[in-house]
This record gives C-alpha cells, sequence and structure tokens, in this order.
C-alpha cells in the first residue's frame, strides 16, 4: 500500500495520461541562501544535482520551456507538458515580478 500520492500519480488519474514537469529557473535566491535566514542554504540543496542544462537562469524562461520541452518530447515521446519552477525559492520575489514571470 502507497502511503502518499505522488504528484504524477496525481496528474495522470486526473489527466488519463503521463505530464511531464518541464523545469524553469527564474533566477530567484532563497531567504536561506540570500541572509534573511541564513547564508549557506539547506544540506540538501544542492541546485547542480537537480537542474537540467535546459534550466539556465541566464535563458529567458521561454527559451527554458522550449528546450525543455524539446528535451522530454526528444527523450520520453511526451506531448503533455507542466511548467515548474525548480531551482531555489521561485515564489520569492515581490508579488509582481512573479505575476509578470507566471503569466509569460
Amino acid at each position: 500500500m502507497q502511503r502518499y500520492r505522488s504528484f504524477g500519480s496525481f496528474m495522470r488519474t486526473t489527466y488519463g495520461f503521463t505530464v511531464y514537469k518541464v523545469n524553469v529557473d527564474a533566477g530567484f535566491t532563497c531567504p536561506n541562501r540570500d541572509g534573511t535566514l541564513g547564508l549557506s542554504g539547506c544540506i540538501y540543496c544542492n541546485n547542480d544535482s537537480f537542474r537540467p542544462n535546459s534550466c539556465k537562469p541566464s535563458l529567458a524562461l521561454s527559451e527554458q520551456i522550449e528546450n525543455g520541452i524539446n528535451h522530454i518530447r526528444k527523450r520520453y515521446k511526451a506531448n503533455k507538458f507542466i511548467v515548474y519552477f525548480q531551482p531555489y525559492t521561485n515564489t520569492y520575489a515581490p508579488i509582481e515580478t512573479l505575476r509578470e514571470l507566471y503569466t509569460e
């Protein structure tokens, strides 16, 4: 018996097919890195270990999304995607900044 319902399982049940996450990095920091709460980050947070090459904050979000979709489509033959703001805390910015990025 599974003790929790994974996001992937939820998406398959809800939509009837696998939905793949396309990671993007909006370039935000984190309160555990910028001095608000700490400086060194969390011990489990090593972005290089979970950030795909297509996910670089130096690229525009639209380019990260396009690169991510192309990579996932080629690797998994996928055709359904959801954008996933991954590295650091991608809600750690003023609301107007977030609104612009999330509606881009």
